[in-house]
């Protein structure tokens, strides 16, 4: 450099230092890094936060889940007993109205499960035994209901009777499964 612009540079440094020099800058920096260090610590639990509430969730879908199969086992329970309180005595009004009620309950019960692949099959046998419960009913039923024959009804319709609550008991059974660990899993979820 020439020396007469060493003294004009030097003169221009005093007056105006460079920018690291000053204690504001590094204050500033300070600051800005701490920032970015809180952020990125922020954002990592965060992040956490995230997969714990995901997991969170799915474990109160699966709690909620379990509580309505419970629900479904203990009305299932109730239309087994009141299948096998069916009398010999039984008339054809009697038995008409019940089967609309259990056929009313039952799909009512089992339309949210009809997709699932472990109760599709018993689900299919439960429909089947309700149409063919339905179609013993028809054939006993009395041209006129003040001659119908003593216990033609419950002949008629035991079999198809029986065979809901059987259907019933194997649900029961797939139901309760569900809601038990039988340790299948080796303690994995």
């Amino acid at each position: 450099m020439p020396p007469d612009i060493q003294p004009i540079l030097s003169r221009i440094n005093e007056l105006h230092p460079p920018f690291w020099s000053d204690a504001s800058f590094w204050i500033t920096q300070i600051i800005s890094a701490a920032g970015l260090v809180f952020s990125i610590l922020a954002f990592v639990e965060a992040k956490k936060a995230f997969y714990e509430a995901r997991g969170a969730k799915h474990a109160a879908t699966a709690a909620g889940r379990t509580v309505k199969i419970q629900t479904v086992t203990i009305e299932l329970t109730e239309i087994a007993q009141k299948l096998d309180r069916i009398q010999p005595q039984v008339v054809f009004n009697e038995a008409r109205d019940l089967l609309t009620e259990i056929q009313r309950r039952l799909r009512r019960l089992i339309a949210p499960f009809a997709q699932d692949p472990e109760l599709k099959e018993a689900i299919a046998a439960v429909l089947q035994a309700l149409q063919a419960a339905q179609t013993s009913l028809k054939a006993v039923r009395p041209n006129d209901p003040k001659t119908e024959t003593p216990n033609s009804v419950y002949f008629g319709t035991q079999d198809a009777f029986d065979t809901i609550n059987n259907c019933v008991a194997d649900l029961l059974g797939l139901f309760e499964k569900q809601t038990l660990d039988f340790g299948d899993g080796n303690g994995e979820p």
